[in-house]
């Protein structure tokens, strides 16, 4: 699936690091990609901060989107941003709701749509929200703006 450092195919590289939650959250968060009908490519890491893994595997990543998942943190990354500074961020165990959010942000910044909501987790009751979707839509859709208006 990878040839060295770079993919073969356009996929959404998914960077992991060894703990026991691993599959579960790994199964979350590529069906959050499937259900957007996003591919992806997994490979393990032996150490690294969540954020800079994330930022790595957005690099090699040929759709320039990368996720990294922890037992502490999970992140989605895009290769123009800064290191440290990923699009999404999970600090904490997380859920598997929040799991697969993160698998489809992941896949909507692939293909420049609107992030979903988190939704709650009981009726009535208001879910945490993992960063200001509105804020993070408007920022996503500036750059893909400039991207369509530097081509050809």
């Amino acid at each position: 699936m990878t040839n060295g450092e770079v993919t073969v195919r356009p996929c959404v590289m998914v960077y992991t690091l060894p703990h026991p939650e691993l599959s579960l959250k790994q199964r979350e968060v590529q069906a959050g990609m499937e259900e957007e009908g996003i591919p992806w490519v997994t490979e393990e890491r032996d150490k690294s901060e969540t954020a800079v893994l994330a930022f790595q595997a957005a690099s090699v990543s040929r759709l320039g989107v990368g996720v990294a998942i922890g037992s502490e943190e999970l992140c989605v990354h895009y290769y123009k941003l800064p290191v440290r500074e990923p699009l999404f961020f999970l600090s904490g165990r997380g859920t598997p709701a929040q799991w697969r959010l993160m698998g489809s942000h992941a896949a909507r910044l692939v293909k420049g749509i609107p992030f979903k909501e988190l939704p709650a987790e009981q009726p009535g009751q208001e879910a945490e929200a993992i960063l200001d979707i509105a804020l993070v839509n408007e920022i996503v859709e500036k750059i893909l703006h400039e991207l369509q208006t530097r081509r050809p």
